[in-house]
């Protein structure tokens, strides 16, 4: 009984704690991706990542958090890993295998964390926090269990995402049309991916503002692709349009009042429901769109007068 009041007594402290904290860093976003070290596509992987670091320094944002599953890590990759270390980016342990996302047994888990801990350790940029979805939005509370205490007994810490889209699929059909041998207008695609993204970061702040009366710091979680490279600048410059701030990773993820896992244990997709105590269902996170998003995607693009790449 004690035990439950004493964490009932540090769990009202820190909710406090980051009320305060959140006020005073509102509408704050940090820039994450994925999809690191993705094979060439229309553009060569090296010149795509050179681009997007580029295009960020435009911006004035110096460094981002990219998710790496060390699968992707070859003799290919390799300097493109150093090029994101060497410009400070933050190097995020997301595993060895893709399939971490989905897999249902618990003891791979731990076997693949290590093996990708292993492989990025060198890297003076890389910080031992893991990023794994399934903790939270696929996981039975056993397995859950399992891996909260691998994790806190090897010193891993969490990281965790809010704000997702389905960039991916819009880079799709823009890699179709672009393999096909006909051309795009960049910058109606531009606008389309830029209203997308501004149009869920400004959707997740309403929505806080609404259960909360403040904005959390929101972590964007994007792919490591062409249209990133391409139209990041416009991204960024939109966002501090509409007052947002794009700030550094490692300002969050050191900061023990807004890293969820100490109020909530490891999550990967927010901690909306931690803060407001009200029941809200797992937002489980799908890689492919479905027939909804995929619509949703299409929308942006049709405003653009862009039809032409989802009927193709």
């Amino acid at each position: 009984m004690r035990n439950c009041i004493a964490r009932f007594v540090k769990v009202c402290s820190l909710l406090i704690t980051m009320i305060f904290s959140n006020a005073l860093s509102a509408q704050e976003v940090v820039l994450a991706f994925t999809d690191t070290l993705a094979r060439s596509s229309s553009l060569d992987g090296t010149a795509r990542s050179k681009m997007l670091i580029r295009n960020m320094a435009r911006a004035d944002v110096n460094q981002a958090m990219f998710l790496i599953k060390t699968k992707t890590v070859t003799n290919n990759t390799i300097e493109r890993l150093a090029f994101y270390n060497e410009t400070g980016q933050l190097l995020i342990n997301a595993g060895h295998h893709p399939s971490m996302v989905i897999r249902q047994k618990s003891f791979g888990y731990p076997i693949d964390i290590m093996r990708a801990n292993g492989i990025l350790e060198p890297f003076e940029h890389y910080r031992k926090h893991v990023y794994f979805p399934y903790l939270y939005g696929h996981s039975d509370p056993s397995v859950l269990s399992q891996l909260q205490q691998f994790l806190v007994e090897h010193n891993y810490l969490p990281t965790h995402v809010t704000t997702r889209v389905h960039d991916e699929y819009m880079n799709q059909l823009y890699q179709l049309r672009i393999a096909s041998g006909r051309t795009v207008d960049i910058r109606a695609l531009e606008k389309a991916y830029v209203n997308m993204i501004v149009k869920a970061v400004t959707r997740y702040d309403a929505k806080a503002h609404m259960m909360l009366g403040f904005s959390p710091r929101q972590v964007l979680l994007l792919h490591e692709n062409d249209l990133a490279a391409y139209c990041i600048v416009g991204v960024i410059d939109e966002l501090n349009k509409l007052g947002f701030k794009i700030v550094a990773p490692e300002k969050v993820f050191t900061d023990p009042i807004s890293n969820p896992y100490f109020v909530s244990g490891f999550s990967a997709t927010g901690y909306m429901p931690y803060i407001t105590g009200l029941p809200e269902e797992k937002p489980i996170w799908y890689e492919v769109a479905n027939a909804n998003e995929k619509e949703e995607v299409h929308g942006y693009l049709g405003e653009q007068g862009l039809g032409s790449l989802f009927a193709q």
